[in-house]
């Protein structure tokens, strides 16, 4: 039986687990041979093993083994415990003398009461004599206080012992700790070897303990963005992981059940009325101005940047990328995330604001961003426009080629206002009892960006749920692209320096005592 030494040389962290490739080489002599490789980690999966070699030798059958060593401690914690339990003797002794001496203290203070009670009965009698109450009470305070100074001693030297059998406890609770219980799988692998030469094994398995969580830094930049992937890796093997060939794969270890269809049953009933809750639009920090140069002398050209390299990534089944790193890594058994960048690439992308001129005092804008054929998987994102940082935000999947909103932000080169024109009360009487109110709006929206944007530019009027109220508005005229329960969406495009306006008008009728809720504007 041969001992065989292996190393880590290739490690596949998956999304919940990886897979660990362990490669060693030794000299065996021609006919039958068992080799061991042993120390593997119990994290392992015990029918995951697989082994592989080159040389002259035939393989007959694989064995995998646990083994659990026991490591005892090197300090010898008997004359310890030893002293520990003469200790809990002598504590046991001074609580026993601790209750004693409080016996003795309520004996006195109740042969001092009753003395007192019997001695008022024999001076009411003229029979005794007040020396003996107060030779009494003299010789009862002192023997008093004797016992309370001892109970005081006993309770002083009680703590000090509590003391030091708490680091006595200690002590033993630290050398305990040194004893430790680990368990490791041996690898029993025969072989035939036909020659005597040397024969190269490489195992194979699969463990718990590692992963990998993404982390995306994404930069904004006119008609484009560019998109960062960094894997932050967890090693929890109990394995070291030095100088190894690395590759990330968004692939997870766990099963995926394909769940059958069931019938879904209905049956009638009166609904509730649910109040839908209105949309908001989350604002982000304002991204920082980048100052004027005009007029500045251009500095000396800078030295060059540093070239970064990155993995190579491609695309298997069903949209599982695999990025392999160009270098050999170290990611070290430890409780910490080590973060290595995978790839950066250019996605296609394009800036489109938005204002609510109703709830919204300024223009937003977003990037509409199109993904490229690696999927990008549920996680943190860093955001970035021209390199100013912007957020933090989350990202949910996103599939390759997918096209989704990122970077929402203040938009200081465009301005919005929305303006009252007209606001028009007619009372009742002229409209035979009915009360009407017409309102007159106008929203001026001006670019002074140096590049032509486009924006979605929306607005609420009234809308009636009563038969008692009508809301009267030409929609033609309008000319929104999208009108819905009264919330009015524009289309524009707005040239450099340009500026467009929207008007509209609408009108409320409702009938005499009719009371709206909420109030108009």
């Amino acid at each position: 039986m041969t001992n065989l030494h292996t190393t880590i040389s290739r490690v596949t962290v998956f999304r919940d687990a990886a897979r660990v490739t362990r490669i060693g080489k030794t000299k065996l002599e021609i006919g039958p041979q068992r080799i061991m490789v042993s120390g593997i980690t119990s994290h392992a999966q015990a029918d995951s093993f697989r082994v592989k070699g080159r040389g002259p030798a035939k393989l007959s059958s694989i064995d995998v083994q646990s083994k659990t060593e026991v490591f005892e401690p090197s300090a010898d914690i008997r004359p310890i415990y030893d002293e520990l339990k003469e200790m809990e003797k002598k504590r046991i002794s001074i609580q026993d003398e601790i209750e004693f001496q409080r016996a003795r203290l309520l004996q006195i203070n109740n042969m001092v009461s009753e003395f007192s009670n019997h001695f008022g009965m024999v001076y009411a009698a003229n029979e005794g004599d007040l020396k003996a109450l107060s030779e009494m009470d003299k010789k009862s305070t002192k023997l008093a206080s004797e016992i309370q100074q001892e109970i005081r001693r006993l309770n002083e030297e009680l703590a000090n012992l509590d003391d030091t059998m708490k680091v006595l406890r200690d002590n033993i609770g630290r050398i305990k700790s040194e004893r430790r219980t680990v368990s490791t799988y041996t690898v029993d692998v025969s072989l035939e070897v036909s020659s005597p030469s040397e024969v190269e094994l490489e195992l194979t398995y699969q463990t718990q303990g590692a992963s990998w969580t993404p982390r995306y830094d994404v930069n904004l930049l006119p008609d484009k963005a560019t998109l960062r992937r960094i894997a932050l890796v967890s090693n929890r093997t109990e394995e070291e992981w030095s100088n190894i060939d690395l590759t990330i794969s968004t692939a997870t270890a766990r099963p995926v059940d394909a769940i059958e269809g069931r019938p879904f049953f209905i049956t009638a009933y009166d609904p509730a009325l649910v109040e839908k809750p209105s949309a908001k639009m989350a604002r982000r920090p304002r991204p920082s101005m980048a100052p004027a140069g005009a007029g500045v002398v251009a500095p000396p050209a800078p030295p060059p940047e540093i070239d970064e390299e990155f993995a190579d990534a491609t695309e298997t089944v069903s949209g599982i990328a695999i990025y392999e790193l160009p270098k050999k890594m170290t990611i070290p058994f430890d409780s910490e995330q080590h973060p290595v960048t995978l790839i950066e690439e250019v996605l296609g992308s394009s800036t489109v604001h938005y204002w609510y001129a109703e709830e919204m005092a300024e223009v937003v804008a977003q990037d509409e961003v199109v993904n490229n054929d690696n999927v990008i998987l549920p996680g943190k994102m860093k955001v970035f426009s021209d390199g100013d940082y912007i957020g933090e935000t989350s990202v949910s999947q996103i599939s390759p080629r997918e096209e989704f909103k990122i970077g929402t932000r203040l938009a200081y080169d465009v301005k919005a206002e929305k303006k009252l024109v007209n606001r028009e009360m007619e009372k009742a009487g002229v409209l035979r009892g009915k009360l009407r109110r017409s309102y007159s709006y106008r929203l001026e929206i001006q670019n002074f960006s140096k590049r032509k944007i486009e924006i979605d530019v929306l607005d609420r009027i009234p809308h009636s749920l009563s038969t008692e109220i009508e809301v009267k508005i030409d929609w033609e005229k309008l000319a929104a692209v999208k009108y819905e329960l009264g919330v009015v969406e524009w289309h524009r495009e707005i040239g450099s320096e340009e500026k467009k306006t929207i008007n509209y008008d609408y009108e409320v009728l409702w009938e005499k005592g009719v009371n709206i809720s909420p109030p108009l504007p």
